[in-house]
């Protein structure tokens, strides 16, 4: 299984790499989980013009990665999961994309050509701690498929 996790920040410096890194080295015992970061001068020189350049910006470099694979939006209109529903999305599929938005979010456009748009609180949270929280729950949903007692 192949899991990627794609997100649009300026730097991984201070967004809790150790960590994420610590549920990526966990995880690989289930899967291939993949971190990638993107930015760009385009995306740079995007969001300093406007909100509809930074979104077309990003769909520039999301659109062509949404090729293979199931493909899951988090955005804060998306379905609330518990753990174990959203563990079955790895029982469903072996090539899994999380998008993460950037500074304006995720466009409509992008949203409509995605599987899943998943909501990981009704809280707004800081672009680091739901992608922390997205790598924590990606290894437990791992964890419930396998029947390993991660998950209790």
């Amino acid at each position: 299984m192949d899991i990627n996790v794609f997100s649009i920040q300026k730097s991984s410096a201070d967004s809790f790499e150790n960590e994420i890194k610590s549920y990526i080295k966990m995880s690989s015992k289930f899967a291939s989980l993949n971190d990638t970061i993107i930015f760009n001068d385009k995306i740079a020189k995007a969001q300093n013009l406007s909100r509809n350049d930074a979104l077309n910006a990003y769909d520039d470099v999301y659109i062509p990665k949404m090729n293979s694979g199931y493909n899951v939006i988090l955005d804060e209109n998306g379905k609330s999961l518990d753990s174990k529903e959203f563990a079955k999305i790895f029982s469903k599929n072996s090539r899994i994309n999380f998008f993460i938005g950037g500074a304006y979010g995720i466009s409509q456009n992008l949203k409509q050509k995605a599987d899943m748009l998943v909501s990981l609180s009704a809280m707004t949270m800081a672009h680091k701690i739901a992608k922390l929280v997205l790598f924590e729950q990606i290894f437990r949903g791992l964890c419930i498929n396998a029947g390993h007692p991660y998950h209790k």
